[in-house]
């Protein structure tokens, strides 16, 4: 076997493993990820169409594989910007490719020239390469495994520079007479460089795209995906270590519980879509109070809880207050919103000698207040501050 014919089936084996592993994620739902896999299923066909006709392809089939690899090219540039939330599309890209065409056209049927059409070939692998090494490795995240980066990053570079490398070498000091599948030993040897670096760069988007499910893992067994609030294992965890915080700095702290008023008659007059509705609303308004620093978690059910750092049992009513009012009370043009209310209790963790302990005196305090009437907020241990929230409750519904 030749050395050409070597390096085409080395990146036809390649491509067909990476699309094969990019074929079981395309399941999942990680952007970019079906245009990396179309552009492996494209070097894959141009490749073996190359391979089985190696001795001597038509301008047919030599054209039609370029296009095949600049397409593929595009689609894997597009795709990274796609997987790091970027807009995919360039206009500019659009009319260069259109150039790249017409150049591979008129290079392969009208003045047919080799080593124009691979200096053409390799500018624009060039440009395509370092672009999707730029664009994801300024997109990496801190405290993420950043592996993945670094091989995309540095297969990219190195596929880049050669072939930009290539590019001068066909474009200024190659022989316009050469034949397929002919090559000086320079070209031969800066067309296997960046041909080999595809498989390493085929690894990496792997790589990121099998990180990418991992945070969405991450996040599904952190967040509840209905109202955005830390599920309660997570919350548990995080309520611990600012309780813990708060009890040594002296500092207060207060956590709210907080149960939504008479939920089943909300899904059995309205159905269970509409309660859904409702708790994504919920949490939604939550969000849009909350301060940096507050923290919002699902008990279970239609109860949540929310930490309140350095904050009063005053203040916090308040702010729980304000958040009843918010869902008592939409505003005019809300689009048929249902009106709800909540129930809520209060209690100060700095005081208590854990965080279940707070929790705990907040959920007494929660029933108080349901035994009370409901949508009302009720505070634990501070008869005048409890008062207070109640003329606050009462006030917006």
């Amino acid at each position: 076997m030749s050395n050409s014919l070597a390096l085409l089936a080395t990146v036809f084996v390649s491509c067909l493993s990476s699309a094969a592993v990019l074929g079981y994620l395309a399941r999942r739902k990680v952007a970019g990820l079906r245009r990396w896999l179309a552009a492996h299923c494209l070097f894959a066909t141009a490749s073996g169409v190359l391979f089985v006709v190696h001795a001597r392809p038509s301008a047919t089939v030599m054209l039609a594989s370029c296009m095949l690899v600049l397409a593929g090219a595009l689609l894997m540039l597009q795709g990274c910007r796609a997987f790091v939330g970027e807009p995919p599309y360039r206009t500019g890209e659009h009319l260069a490719l259109g150039m790249f065409a017409c150049a591979l056209v008129y290079w392969t049927w009208v003045s047919p020239t080799i080593s124009a059409r691979a200096a053409a070939m390799s500018f624009a692998l060039a440009y395509a390469r370092i672009a999707v090494g730029w664009t994801i490795w300024r997109a990496r995240v801190r405290g993420r495994p950043q592996y993945g980066h670094w091989l995309v990053l540095c297969a990219a570079l190195v596929g880049g520079i050669v072939y930009l490398a290539r590019g001068v070498l066909n474009a200024f000091f190659a022989d316009p007479s050469m034949e397929w599948p002919k090559h000086i030993a320079p070209d031969f040897a800066f067309l296997g460089v960046s041909i080999l670096s595809l498989p390493i760069l085929s690894i990496g988007l792997v790589m990121l795209a099998n990180d990418r499910l991992m945070q969405q893992v991450e996040h599904l067994a952190t967040f509840d995906d209905l109202t955005g609030a830390l599920v309660r294992r997570a919350f548990m965890t995080r309520g611990a270590t600012l309780s813990h915080t708060a009890r040594a700095a002296h500092t207060e702290l207060c956590v709210a519980i907080i149960d939504i008023d008479d939920f089943k008659t909300i899904n059995d007059r309205h159905g269970h879509a509409a309660g859904d509705r409702v708790l994504a609303d919920f949490g939604a308004e939550v969000h849009r109070h909350m301060r940096a620093g507050d923290v919002f978690g699902r008990l279970g059910g239609e109860e949540f809880a929310i930490l309140f750092p350095h904050t009063s049992m005053a203040e916090a009513a308040q702010r729980v207050g304000s958040m009843l009012a918010a869902v008592s009370c939409p505003p005019p043009g809300a689009n048929g919103k249902l009106a709800y209310a909540f129930s809520a209790g209060i209690s100060e963790c700095a005081q208590a000698e854990s965080l279940s302990d707070a929790l705990a005196a907040a959920d007494a305090t929660l029933y108080r207040a349901k035994r009370a009437g409901k949508c009302r907020i009720e505070l634990a241990r501070t008869e005048r501050v409890r008062h207070a929230a109640n003329d606050i409750a009462r006030s917006v519904y």
